[in-house]
């Protein structure tokens, strides 16, 4: 676990700009303990605060704040993986994505979207079905499996097959970086492009270790 000043001093700021929606409340932090990996009972990993961003620029603060005070950042989206990608075993905060769970704007006649990165497959299909569009990228798990879970775990699904992975649908991101620093990457609403470096795909499963990303597109 974290130094406990820290850890205080930590929870003070974040929920100077929170409220309380930064918490340190053993009963909040056990609900995000563990995911679907087979553990022992006695295997409970407890963050030692949770935190609910609304945005990009809330997540910004928040990395801002774990980096002053050394304390690790674990995202935690839907908690249905398997392989215990979201234990916090080092303790620091978890931050919970779905906070972040709006669609930002519909573009039908290019044939896309732009969400927060919390929203869930089965919510933004839902939201698509009236344009007459949908996301072909259906994990098992869409019901909780949010869009940046599917970026980070890069997971397959029930038509991946026939219409690809969460790759093949994603053209740009926003991503929050271990430096506090909100950073896009992609190629706007273009389905490809051979201009700069393809850093996005650098994303696509790396399971948080390289930022937490808060837009998709």
């Amino acid at each position: 676990m974290a130094d406990k000043a820290k850890v205080a001093a930590a929870l003070a700021e974040l929920q100077a700009f929170l409220g309380d929606r930064a918490t340190g409340a053993a009963l909040h932090r056990m609900a995000y303990s563990r995911d679907w990996s087979p553990r022992y009972r006695d295997m409970t990993d407890l963050p030692d605060i949770v935190v609910v961003p609304h945005g990009t620029d809330e997540m910004v603060q928040v990395v801002q704040v774990a980096l002053k005070y050394e304390l690790p950042v674990v995202p935690f989206a839907g908690g249905t993986g398997m392989g215990g990608g979201v234990v916090a075993w080092k303790g620091g905060i978890m931050v919970e994505t779905k906070g972040m769970n709006k669609v930002l704007e519909i573009d039908p006649d290019n044939m896309s979207v732009t969400v927060q990165a919390g929203i869930t497959i089965w919510e933004l299909n839902e939201y698509l079905a009236p344009y007459g569009v949908w996301l072909p990228h259906q994990p098992e798990s869409k019901r909780a499996c949010t869009i940046g879970a599917s970026i980070g775990c890069d997971n397959d699904s029930t038509f991946g097959v026939r219409y690809g992975k969460i790759l093949d649908c994603l053209t740009n991101t926003v991503v929050v970086t271990g430096r506090g620093e909100a950073v896009r990457l992609g190629h706007r609403k273009a389905s490809f492009s051979s201009t700069g470096y393809n850093l996005m795909h650098l994303l696509v499963a790396a399971e948080g270790t390289l930022g937490v990303v808060t837009e998709a597109t």
